[in-house]
């Protein structure tokens, strides 16, 4: 895919103004295809879809809800805007001059969707409703990971299962988060790193028997495999707000 220079008026306003920007990139609407359901939901709590590098951000078959929700680091559920958003899907590779900060980087993802699609928000705080996840009465069944390195995240999609290696409760909540599109708040106390499998498959309703539903069986299984629950509060959340964003992204 080729790659393109952002236009000079934005580089300059963003140069003068002290803001990194990213020296190319390109946006393309995507050949993918969308969905949703259970696989959908997690690809898009895990960021498959978004590849990050020291310098460069990409992005397949990305919603626009989740290129801004990247952006401005929070989840998809705390972007507050049109539907659309979560429909439109386009891929994205911005390419900066040099290694940068993840923190530079979203920031640069910001100019850049301000650029390209005209993107402007604003942060509130709303109350809504919430998970705490915390461990059952007789404590959590997790295994810290005795292996060192980065951590691992691998879905089989076909087989509905998820194995982490060396994975925080953090990304555990992000994960169920986006599942549930509503905040999950860590209160279980573990702060090391962990081998965790969720096999979903194991715990489906056999065939006649309906679709399941998403809290009982996400619940059945933190119990049993991981000594977790999950009990609904309300919490204060913060939201990025879409005051005005177009559809289309304007040319390379």
């Amino acid at each position: 895919m080729k790659l393109v220079m952002l236009s000079a008026a934005t580089l300059a306003i963003c140069a003068a103004a002290g803001t990194p920007t990213f020296d190319v990139a390109s946006i393309r609407p995507s050949q993918g295809r969308g969905g949703r359901g259970m696989e959908m939901h997690m690809g898009g709590a895990l960021g498959l879809n978004v590849h990050v590098s020291p310098d460069t951000v990409t992005m397949r078959n990305a919603s626009l809800r989740t290129c801004i929700g990247w952006a401005y680091h929070v989840m998809e559920y705390q972007v507050s805007g049109p539907d659309w958003l979560g429909s439109e899907r386009f891929d994205i590779v911005a390419k900066a001059a040099g290694p940068a900060s993840e923190g530079d980087l979203r920031t640069m993802m910001q100019g850049l969707l301000a650029d390209r699609f005209k993107v402007e928000a604003h942060r509130q705080s709303k109350e809504m409703s919430a998970y705490i996840l915390e461990p059952v009465k007789g404590g959590p069944k997790v295994h810290e990971s005795k292996t060192d390195g980065k951590p691992s995240i691998e879905p089989d999609r076909g087989h509905m299962t998820l194995t982490v290696q060396r994975g925080r409760i953090s990304q555990l909540t992000d994960i169920l988060s986006g599942f549930f599109h509503a905040p999950v708040i860590d209160q279980t106390g573990l702060k090391g790193s962990y081998d965790l499998t969720l096999n979903i498959a194991k715990y489906m309703p056999q065939t006649g028997d309906g679709p399941p539903d998403p809290l009982s069986l996400i619940t059945t299984v933190l119990q049993e495999e991981f000594g977790l629950k999950l009990e609904s509060r309300k919490t204060v959340v913060d939201l990025v707000v879409i005051d005005h964003v177009e559809k289309a992204p304007t040319e390379n």
